[in-house]
């Protein structure tokens, strides 16, 4: 009768330890996707202190003019560039390993996706007609995205050689 008890209690022990260790894999699981990034807006882009690396040349004339500089979720560089004649995209830049892409560059998938080489450094440009384009490349230590939801037609042709050519990171 002792024994019965000794097991129904040893039971109820390891059921309450596994309640609550799915409980914290689940709430640290909901604390990670919660869907909210942080974004920090920097004057230059020298990002150090926080992310450990800084831009040393980036684009920027009358027809590629940046906009604002940002950090998110410190680890990701963010440069908000207007295109003249009126359109946006964004420079996205980080350490390997620590880039994340726009919630919507997977939506409805691209309608082509080509790999290409500029000056030695293979560029993935994906596409959907008319709608967002992205262009990925890695050089060194970092990985670079050029972003646009509503490019103009060509409009990444055009600017990936100047932004692969033109934008460099380094650790600092």
């Amino acid at each position: 009768m002792v024994e019965s008890i000794w097991f129904v209690i040893v039971l109820i022990l390891l059921a309450a330890v596994s309640v609550a260790l799915v409980l914290t894999i689940v709430l640290r699981a909901e604390v990670h996707s919660s869907g909210r990034e942080t974004r920090t807006q920097y004057l230059t882009p020298n990002y150090s202190d926080v992310a450990g690396f800084r831009l040393t040349a980036y684009p920027n004339n009358e027809l590629v003019i940046l906009q604002r500089l940002w950090l998110i979720e410190e680890n990701i560089a963010a440069l908000d560039y207007s295109i003249v004649p009126g359109r946006y995209m964004t420079l996205f830049i980080s350490k390997r390993g620590k880039m994340r892409f726009p919630d919507s560059f997977y939506a409805d998938s691209f309608e082509s996706v080509e790999q290409y080489d500029i000056a030695g450094i293979t560029v993935t440009q994906s596409q959907k007609a008319g709608r967002r384009a992205g262009v990925y490349w890695t050089r060194g230590d970092f990985e670079y995205l050029i972003y646009s939801e509503e490019p103009e037609m060509n409009m990444m042709n055009g600017l990936t050689y100047y932004f692969v050519n033109n934008t460099r990171a380094e650790e600092s």
